[in-house]
């Protein structure tokens, strides 16, 4: 059974990697000046904050004006920048490459739905007018659904070399044969669930390169009527998988896992498993900008909810600790217990679980009294607790 939805969740993650089998591997493009990230640019795209901290403002001619995160750019771009559709509207790409190079509508750039491919490139003057006044590089109004954003600037200047620093040259752990995963297994993750869950994966990555998607030798999508369309091919590579295991204390992973990256980049993380701590994997995944999906870990980050190349199957023991919270207060009218008694075990990953307990329980008026069992304390020691 366990291993039977192992590989149901694979199955998603198959869909969610459906894109691995397109034309990953960039094409070259023009270098831009000023490429470099910026943080104030980026939290205006990501987040709607400005420099100064304040929410940005997005307005609109008849409607009301939308400030901070519902604000932000990445809403209708993406975070990518690479622009999105919903019904019949579309919205074009925002990198640098598509914003700033001049296009004919050929081959030199990737196909995007939604892209014009016939425009007057901008200038850094010409597309802060449009950002402000909604007026594109040829001096024609920008759609009704692109708002005004009043930036200063600073802010604006900033936001561009956030634009311009979303084109990537290469996307690691792609050639055109090959796709490189990595399955990360942390030194205090259980033996025997580590060879549970690498049987699945090696069975599934057999699978997968027995089979390969689109194998009947169609090379050339040729539906469309643009040559960047005509120029989309499909690949069939390989799938390789790197197992990273990590050794010593968790200060050292983050060293450990730039190593391995640098020597064998990887285009997505997958499952992998943990004892009690995933949360370095996460920063590396993170700031490398890696999909990490499906980990097997009992006690995701804290900030689970709010990272964005990390997907959890579930949250955990958090999840338990929801759920009993549930339970308890949702007894019948009259039968909501008092005081509560939690039992843990000292640096057990039950004691974060507790943590979260405590907190939802006395936040409720429900008072709690936690009882903590010694590290190593024998089975018995657990029992004897809940009779303090």
């Amino acid at each position: 059974m366990a291993r039977r939805a192992r590989s149901l969740t694979l199955g998603v993650l198959v869909l969610v990697l459906a894109g691995a089998n397109s034309s990953l591997v960039a094409k070259p493009r023009v270098p831009e000046p000023g490429s470099a990230k910026s943080p104030v640019g980026e939290a205006i795209y990501l987040k709607g904050v400005l420099g100064s901290g304040a929410p940005l403002t997005a307005t609109r001619a008849g409607a009301e004006p939308v400030t901070g995160e519902q604000a932000a750019c990445v809403n209708c771009h993406r975070r990518s920048g690479l622009g999105s559709q919903e019904a019949r509207s579309s919205f074009p790409p925002v990198t640098g490459q598509f914003l700033f190079h001049p296009q004919t509508g050929g081959a030199e750039l990737p196909f995007i739905p939604g892209a014009r491919l016939k425009r007057q490139p901008y200038t850094d003057s010409t597309l802060a007018r449009a950002i402000r006044e909604g007026v594109d590089a040829e001096g024609r109004p920008i759609s009704y659904l692109m708002p005004r954003f009043a930036l200063d600037d600073t802010d604006m200047s900033a936001l561009i070399a956030h634009l311009r620093s979303l084109d990537h040259n290469k996307v690691p752990g792609v050639s055109m044969s090959e796709l490189h995963f990595a399955s990360i297994i942390t030194p205090d993750a259980d033996p025997v669930k580590r060879r549970g869950m690498m049987d699945v994966l090696e069975h599934f990555f057999q699978d997968r390169n027995a089979a390969p998607r689109g194998a009947s030798g169609q090379q050339m999508i040729t539906s469309g009527a643009t040559d960047s369309v005509r120029s989309m091919f499909k690949v069939n590579r390989r799938w390789v998988l790197h197992v990273w295991e990590l050794t010593g204390p968790s200060a050292t992973w983050a060293e450990q896992l730039d190593k391995k990256f640098a020597e064998t980049p990887v285009f997505a993380v997958i499952s992998g498993i943990a004892g009690k701590n995933w949360v370095p994997v996460t920063d590396f995944c993170e700031r490398r900008e890696v999909p990490c999906l499906f980990p097997n870990v009992e006690l995701p980050a804290a900030d689970a909810d709010h990272t964005f190349h990390t997907l959890y199957c579930s949250r955990g023991v958090l999840l338990e600790a929801d759920l009993i919270t549930a339970g308890i207060l949702n007894e019948p009218a009259g039968g909501n217990p008092k005081r509560v008694r939690v039992v843990y075990r000292a640096g057990d990953i039950g004691e974060a679980a507790t943590v979260s307990l405590t907190a939802q329980l006395r936040a409720r008026g429900v008072g709690v009294v936690t009882r903590v069992v010694p590290r190593g304390a024998p089975a018995k020691a657990v029992t004897e607790a809940k009779q303090i």
